[in-house]
């Protein structure tokens, strides 16, 4: 064996065995199983993940999480479990007028979904009912493989259902479309294979709401891939509210192209999950390009958060931001790896990366890795890691206001993070935040006036 083999067979592990008998007990069952392009292209995918295999914290990317312990286990396709509307109307976000496609365990529930009524140039699918009725259009749709990825690979091997949106240009929904993904954990591991396909043409606009749920503990793995293509001038606003439940994990990648001029707002919060990942990888490809990457993470108990985000600016005159908070507590464990990539031709760059993160305990662990890489001379570029207590002067302020230590300490670890919170732009979406977060937050009860 030469040399790169042994380093990569060092880096990652092989699947067990129980993926292939998974893969060939379910492809008789998976959308546009009739259709051999896409059969071919499940098989191309599913035989690159045998290939490459799970990754370990040997691969930098993986540095800080054991996604093998995790992943590298028996799991058969979640089945759809019995969800009524009663259980899941209280997560509806984006007002009254908003369109909603609705997924239990990745599976589509079109009784609780609405997206009728859609203005002249949206489009948005059911990406399990194109690969069924559009086998051929979808296989050249979704393209051929990129660089592998594990996760990615065997979402496209096992891809079920997701959504397709797709504005054409100077399309404009005005009012929110929301994807709200229900788990239900289960007894016995099972895993889901959802994507999310976002295109958006010159000049168009969406807000769009991605909602994660727990409803009930139990082991599921989510293992979603997102693609997102923002045309010239195009302007997406991304609210990501993650809230998982015991014993579910959650892995996630993004990857986003930007034109020139598009504007890209996101903020996300991580606020429940045994293993939570979100991976984003940013290209930046045209110039004068906005992207706001915003977040928030509170793993408590034993649980779980990395968020690794790459943003690559190839283009002259673009600015990216970064700002993302933590708070950890108990035995949790969270990583951030940021890096900001700035190549050669991206003259007049200005990209900025800050991470603040807060150990409400001892036990309590942040891995933060901030980087830039630049290869261009005329930028202006910053990152920055802090890791620490409770400001000691603001907790002496609050308690000669007659505050007790408890309280005084769940005001300042709400408003630390509340920060980021107040950054979505749904109101309903930073009400259930806040509502999370206050349950979270040590002493949170006495805080119900701040909701």
């Amino acid at each position: 064996m030469n040399a790169p083999a042994r380093a990569t067979r060092s880096r990652y592990v092989a699947p067990i065995p129980a993926f292939a008998d998974a893969f060939t007990a379910a492809r008789s069952s998976l959308p546009g199983k009739e259709a051999p392009a896409i059969q071919d292209w499940r098989q191309l995918h599913f035989d690159r993940f045998l290939e490459t295999g799970l990754p370990t914290p040997r691969v930098e990317q993986w540095k800080y999480t054991n996604i093998a312990r995790a992943a590298n286990v028996p799991m058969a396709l979640a089945t759809r479990p019995n969800v009524g509307l009663g259980d899941v109307q209280r997560y509806f976000t984006g007002g009254p007028l908003a369109r909603r496609l609705i997924f239990v365990n990745g599976h589509l529930a079109s009784e609780l979904s609405h997206v009728r009524g859609l203005p002249q140039g949206v489009r948005v699918e059911s990406l399990g009912k194109l690969l069924q009725d559009e086998p051929e259009w979808s296989a050249r749709a979704l393209g051929g493989p990129a660089e592998p990825h594990s996760f990615a690979d065997l979402n496209a091997a096992f891809l079920q259902s997701g959504a397709w949106i797709e504005l054409g240009d100077g399309a404009v929904l005005e009012h929110p479309l929301q994807l709200l993904f229900l788990t239900v954990g289960q007894p016995a591991a099972v895993m889901a294979h959802p994507r999310i396909v976002v295109r958006l043409g010159k000049e168009a606009r969406l807000h769009l709401i991605e909602t994660h749920i727990g409803l009930a503990p139990g082991h599921c793995l989510t293992n979603l891939v997102g693609h997102y293509e923002l045309g010239e001038k195009a302007r997406l606003t991304h609210d990501r509210l993650q809230l998982g439940s015991a014993g579910t994990s959650f892995v996630g990648l993004n990857r986003q192209r930007l034109a020139e001029r598009a504007e890209l707002k996101q903020t996300l919060a991580t606020l429940g999950g045994a293993l939570v990942r979100n991976e984003t990888d940013l290209h930046l490809v045209g110039s004068f390009v906005e992207a706001q990457l915003n977040g928030v993470y509170m793993p408590i108990g034993e649980e779980h958060v990395d968020n690794v985000i790459r943003i690559h600016h190839e283009a002259p005159d673009g600015h990216s931001d970064q700002f993302y908070k933590g708070v950890m507590d108990d035995r949790a464990h969270a990583a951030f790896a940021g890096k900001i990539i700035v190549h050669q031709d991206a003259q007049r760059t200005n990209a900025f990366q800050r991470n603040d993160n807060l150990l409400l305990s001892d036990d309590a662990e942040i891995s933060s890795k901030p980087e830039l890489e630049i290869y261009a001379d005329d930028v202006k570029c910053s990152h920055g890691a802090t890791c620490g207590e409770l400001d000691r002067t603001a907790l002496f302020y609050l308690r000669s206001r007659g505050l007790d230590r408890a309280q005084a300490e769940s005001i300042l670890t709400f408003a630390f993070a509340a920060e980021v919170i107040e950054r979505f732009v749904d109101p309903a979406v930073r009400k259930l935040a806040r509502e999370c977060l206050v349950a979270r937050t040590p002493g949170g009860a006495g805080l119900s006036d701040l909701l």
